[in-house]
C-alpha cells in the first residue's frame, strides 16, 4: 500500500511539473504576443480598423483571433498531452494493480446497486453512462486515477454484435476498457507546438506587414 501510495505520488509531482512548465510557457508566449503586437499597432498611423487600408485591418483582426482563441488551444492541448503522458506512464508500468482493480471494484459495486439495468437494458451505452457517473461518485485515491479510469470507460464503444452474445454486460465492458487503454500509451505534444507556432507567425505577419 505505502508503495503504491509513493508511485501515485510520484506521478502526481510529475504531472504538476509538466504541467506548470507548459502554463508558463503559454504565459509567457501570450503576454509576449499581446505586449508585441499592442505596440505595433500604437505605432502605427492609421485607425485600429481603418477602411482605407484593409491589408493592416485584416492583419489585426487575424492578431485579436489569435489573441482569444490561441492561448486558449494551448491550454487545453497542454492538459490533454500532460494527461496523456501520465496516463500513458500509468498503464504501461502499473496497469494490473492500479487501474484494473479499480474497474472491477465499481463494477461489482454498479452491478450490485443496478442489477436490473443490466440484465434487461438493450442499450448498453446508457448503462455505461450511468456506470462512469457511478465512478465519478466514488472516491478514488488518486485523480490521475480516476481520470484514466473514466477515460477508458469513454472511449469504450458497443455494436450490435454485442447484443447477440452471451457474455454478461461486465465482461463485455472489461474487455473493450482494456483495449481503449491502449490509446493511452501514445502521447502528442504536436498539437501545443502546431499552436505555439502558430501564435509567433501570426506574430511576426504582424510585424512584417508594419
Amino acid at each position: 500500500m505505502k508503495a503504491k501510495l509513493s508511485y501515485l505520488t510520484k506521478m502526481s509531482v510529475l504531472g504538476t511539473k509538466n504541467l506548470v512548465k507548459y502554463y508558463l510557457l503559454t504565459i509567457v508566449s501570450t503576454m509576449l504576443y499581446i505586449v508585441i503586437g499592442s505596440f505595433q499597432f500604437m505605432n502605427s498611423d492609421n485607425a485600429f480598423f481603418s477602411i482605407s487600408n484593409h491589408t493592416q485591418t485584416i492583419t489585426k483582426s487575424l492578431w485579436l483571433i489569435g489573441l482569444i482563441l490561441l492561448p486558449i488551444l494551448l491550454f487545453v492541448f497542454s492538459n490533454k498531452y500532460v494527461f496523456s503522458k501520465i496516463a500513458s506512464l500509468v498503464v504501461l508500468e502499473r496497469r494490473d494493480d492500479l487501474i484494473l482493480p479499480i474497474v472491477d471494484k465499481v463494477l461489482l459495486i454498479f452491478q450490485s446497486n443496478q442489477p436490473d439495468i443490466i440484465q434487461n437494458a438493450a442499450n448498453y451505452s446508457f448503462a455505461k453512462l450511468k456506470l462512469i457517473d457511478e465512478l465519478k461518485r466514488n472516491k478514488i485515491e488518486s485523480p490521475w486515477v480516476s481520470r484514466i479510469v473514466v477515460f477508458g470507460l469513454s472511449k469504450v464503444k458497443f455494436d450490435s454484435l454485442d447484443l447477440e452474445n452471451n457474455d454478461s454486460f461486465y465482461e463485455i465492458l472489461r474487455s473493450k476498457f482494456v483495449t481503449a487503454l491502449e490509446t493511452l500509451t501514445e502521447s502528442n505534444n504536436r498539437p501545443f507546438w502546431i499552436s505555439f507556432l502558430a501564435q509567433w507567425l501570426i506574430l511576426f505577419f504582424v510585424c512584417f506587414i508594419k
